[in-house]
């Protein structure tokens, strides 16, 4: 893992089709996610609310800048400053899905901001990623 990256991984017992299905029907996020609001606003500009419930919750605007096959990207924050990429990637592997959700950061803020926040964020993507999996273990694949 490079120093200012956060990234979370698991597998879901589920086809790569039927999870790629979920993670890009943003306006679904609300039906499944408990901590993060995913908007796609106009075509590729979004808004987030991240953390959602928490003293963490916070709302900001990004864009997607990806969204070949099994792999999801975006991006927002204030480029020099403190600026994140984000991207979710999809693996076919015997049992299912493999998941990487995984965001570098770059800026002169990020090494502090990363060092003081670093695991409320690995928490927020493991439950991301948590709420992921439960939807598929509670429903047939097809």
């Amino acid at each position: 893992m490079q120093e200012n990256e956060v990234r979370t991984e698991l597998v879901i017992p589920a086809p790569v089709d039927d999870v790629w299905r979920v993670l890009v029907d943003f306006a679904g996020y609300a039906d499944w996610n408990p901590v993060m609001e995913y908007t796609q606003v106009d075509g590729m500009k979004t808004k987030v609310k991240a953390a959602k419930g928490t003293p963490f919750e916070r709302d900001f605007e990004g864009e997607i800048t990806s969204m070949d096959p099994y792999s999801l990207a975006s991006q927002g924050g204030e480029q020099g400053t403190f600026f994140g990429r984000h991207r979710w990637e999809l693996t076919e592997v015997d049992g299912g899905t493999h998941l990487v959700n995984a965001e570098s950061f770059t800026g002169t803020m990020a090494a502090g901001v990363l060092a003081q926040t670093r695991d409320v964020l690995v928490a927020e993507f493991d439950a991301f990623n948590q709420a992921l999996l439960r939807l598929f273990s509670d429903r047939p694949t097809s």
